[in-house]
């Protein structure tokens, strides 16, 4: 006899109440069983070589045989057949039906997870499932939004999955109507998926509440844990609408809000879950991809805008930057030009040092002061972009926001400060120099005009002297002396 006929007498005891069985990692505990029962689990743990030991009903350690059914009921304790070099964190042995769902109910931190009698494997995004002895391959996927950040629970304990991979379905991986142990994972991701599309779960865990409006309030029944009422195609449903919603992390929140509010619209009473998620969750899972993508169009609109609105930003500031160098450029050129004009005044002119040195002092302090406004505004830009990256540009990742903002500034900039830094040094070198040419430089003096000595040159003598015309020469008019007239009272 094998461990799977072990497994089927017990899944077969557990499904006719005749046994209670309780299954931990390494350990299998069935109590509650007549005296037969117990009798047939003694004899296929043996033939499967399990260790067991029996109890009574009082406790002691006891040998069923015929006859014995006072004594009962027993209780049974197995401990499972681990291969060599088992790690019980990273594998997990299951080996009943019961002991499935429990597993499945308290959740396990392995990541495989191997079930005795399941017919065919199968993976979710976060876990894989196959027969004992078995190993199939296995790819871990991205994580994605929590359902508990979604989803606010009345009750002290949560009951809305921590992580929804565990209850999606790997890409290529289906489920089989013919195994039963498939069923059962069915109904508990079922109830598990269906707690992640609500807005509201009150305290009980059972009642589900979508906003809407209207408003809605569904119930998750215990008949739905049955699995004779859950089929493939309801699961299906619920699994392809988790899929959407919970596909990618940075969604998840805004789909969540339109299928809720699509669930809640789509029916026209409470109800129950199951039959309401059969009726209406399809349809309510197409609007709900109508409406995503309306308002991702405007989203899309959105931004749009705001990246023409960040190319004119970077525009303007890659501008103001090369406006800010073309400044220190001029200021430098000023100031080398009046430095310039300095020296050829002092070769020329007899100039102050003193004065020299004090324009040469004003211009470089000018020219200092003009490229610290223009790093102080750079810095000031800069320091706002950081600020408000996150707020107005979150949906650019940092390699595109880089590529597209900072780098193009930056070379703006970097050329500023190099043109600033290397103009102020040589500014600075050509004031000193300057300075100091004043101050060593001495004007010559002027030289004095040299007086030739030698003799007088005679005017040259022409062969024919021409003749002399002598003209008389005029005398000087003598001017008659007029007396003072005289008085007549002296006649």
């Amino acid at each position: 006899m094998s461990h799977q006929s072990l497994a089927n007498l017990l899944n077969d005891l557990s499904r006719k109440r005749q046994a209670l069985i309780t299954e931990g990692n390494g350990t299998l505990i069935v109590s509650d069983l007549p005296a037969d029962a117990a009798r047939s689990i003694a004899q296929a743990a043996s033939a499967a070589a399990w260790s067991i030991t029996m109890y009574d009903s009082a406790g002691g350690e006891a040998e069923v045989e015929e006859g014995d059914e006072a004594f009962g009921p027993f209780r049974a304790e197995l401990v499972k057949p681990f291969p060599v070099e088992h790690d019980q964190t990273a594998v997990l042995y299951v080996a009943t039906e019961a002991g499935f769902k429990a597993f499945l109910d308290n959740g396990h931190s392995a990541s495989r997870w191997h079930i005795l009698g399941l017919q065919k494997p199968f993976n979710t995004r976060a876990r894989a499932y196959s027969d004992w002895g078995l190993d199939e391959p296995y790819v871990e996927s991205q994580a994605t939004k929590s359902p508990r950040l979604l989803v606010k629970e009345s009750a002290d304990v949560r009951t809305v999955p921590e992580d929804v991979r565990h209850w999606l379905l790997a890409d290529g991986h289906e489920l089989d109507e013919a195994d039963p142990l498939h069923i059962v994972w069915a109904t508990k991701a079922f109830d598990a998926l269906s707690r992640c599309f609500a807005n509201e779960i009150d305290a009980t865990g059972s009642k589900l509440s979508f906003k809407g409006p209207p408003k809605l309030n569904l119930t998750l029944s215990e008949a739905v844990n049955g699995a004779a009422q859950i089929t493939l195609n309801d699961f299906k449903v619920v699994q392809d609408a988790a899929v959407w919603v919970f596909d990618n992390a940075r969604e998840a929140e805004v789909k969540h809000i339109l299928l809720s509010a699509e669930i809640a619209r789509s029916g026209r009473a409470d109800g129950e879950a199951l039959q309401y998620f059969r009726d209406n969750l399809s349809a309510a899972l197409d609007c709900g991809k109508i409406a995503y993508q309306m308002a991702v169009s405007e989203i899309t609109k959105d931004t749009l805008k705001s990246l023409g609105d960040l190319r004119k930003a970077v525009t303007e500031e890659t501008s103001k930057a090369t406006d800010a160098t073309r400044q220190a450029i001029a200021a430098i050129s000023t100031a080398l030009t009046v430095g310039l004009g300095l020296i050829a005044a002092r070769l020329t002119l007899q100039i102050n040092p003193y004065l020299i040195s004090l324009v040469m002092a004003v211009a470089f302090g000018y020219t200092t002061l003009n490229v610290m406004s223009g790093r102080k505004f750079i810095n000031i830009q800069r320091q706002l972009r950081q600020d408000w990256q996150s707020k107005l540009y979150r949906f650019l990742s940092e390699s595109e926001y880089k590529k597209m903002v900072g780098d193009p500034i930056e070379q703006a900039e970097s050329f500023f400060f190099r043109i600033s830094y290397q103009g102020l040094t040589m500014l600075g070198a050509a004031a000193m120099g300057i300075a100091v040419f004043a101050f060593l430089y001495a004007t010559p003096p002027l030289a004095s005009p040299v007086a030739t000595l030698g003799p007088p040159i005679s005017a040259p003598v022409t062969a024919n002297p021409p003749p002399t015309i002598s003209e008389p020469i005029s005398q000087p008019k003598l001017m008659p002396e007029h007396s003072a007239p005289t008085n007549p009272a002296e006649k």
